[in-house]
């Protein structure tokens, strides 16, 4: 008995020596608010508006003409014949759902445009949370502008003044 006790007592008074010594390191940030604090971010953000404006501004002049040849036919409807009434409202008809693919277009365009623009930027981020979390030994480090993910944490660490000076935002 005594030969199976004492190696069992061993394991448990070395086990309670280092279960403390590989304690857990949590943190968290909040990264909308950290890309919110980014010049790249409103530079990016700045610039897909702008792109987004020409595209729209462009797809308005044609929406503004087809309007006008619209109106145009409904006043002369009682004077064309009524087989060219049919016809003009077919090509305006073809034309108007034209008008609406491009309208999903230059949503599929901006969506990609700001893929482009921000990923590399959050790519970044990305880069320099991994870099703290190896660095200060964290085990995991939670988004808190996701609401619900995490739901118990019992002390973590605010990162954002390390991601900021990692990065070179004051």
């Amino acid at each position: 008995m005594k030969k199976i006790l004492f190696p069992l007592v061993y394991f448990i008074c070395i086990c309670a020596i280092i279960t403390p010594m590989q304690a857990q390191k949590y943190g968290h940030v909040n990264l909308g608010n950290l890309l919110a604090e980014m010049p790249e971010v409103d530079a990016g953000s700045k610039q897909l508006e702008a792109y987004q404006t020409q595209l729209v501004e462009a797809l308005q002049v044609k929406v503004t003409d087809w309007e006008k040849r619209y109106k145009a036919l409904e006043s002369q409807v009682t004077q064309l014949p009524p087989n060219e009434v049919r016809e003009k409202e077919e090509i305006l008809v073809t034309e108007q759902r034209g008008l609406l693919e491009q309208e999903q277009a230059i949503t599929v365009e901006v969506n990609k445009k700001r893929t482009a623009i921000m990923g590399p930027i959050i790519n970044k981020v990305q880069v320099a949370i991994e870099t703290i979390g190896a660095e200060k030994g964290y085990t995991m480090i939670f988004d808190t502008s996701i609401p619900n993910v995490v739901l118990y944490v019992s002390e973590t660490e605010d990162l954002i003044p390390l991601v900021k000076a990692k990065l070179g935002i004051e």
